[in-house]
C-alpha cells in the first residue's frame, strides 16, 4: 500500500508542476550563474551546464523521498500497512 501511495503522490507531483520546473531551471539557472550575456545555448559554461543536468537528477530524487515520507505519514495515520 505505501508503494501504491508514495507513486500515486509522485506521479502527481510530477505532471501537475514537472514542466514548468523544467522550464525555469532552463531559465533562472543561468541568471543565477552569470550568463545573462549568452546569446544561445551553446554559449554557456560548462558549469552551467552541469548544473543543468544535476539539478533535475537532484530535484527528482528529493521528490522521491518526499513522497515516500509522505506514504509513510499517511499509512502510520491511518493505521494501514
Amino acid at each position: 500500500m505505501r508503494g501504491c501511495l508514495s507513486t500515486i503522490i509522485t506521479l502527481l507531483i510530477l505532471f501537475g508542476c514537472g514542466g514548468t520546473a523544467l522550464a525555469f531551471i532552463f531559465v533562472f539557472v543561468p541568471l543565477l550563474l552569470g550568463e545573462q550575456n549568452a546569446k544561445s545555448l551553446a554559449d554557456l559554461h560548462w558549469y552551467t551546464w552541469a548544473t543543468i543536468i544535476l539539478l533535475p537528477l537532484i530535484l527528482l530524487k528529493l521528490l522521491v523521498k518526499l513522497s515516500r515520507f509522505t506514504a509513510n505519514y499517511i499509512c502510520d495515520l491511518l493505521g494501514i500497512d
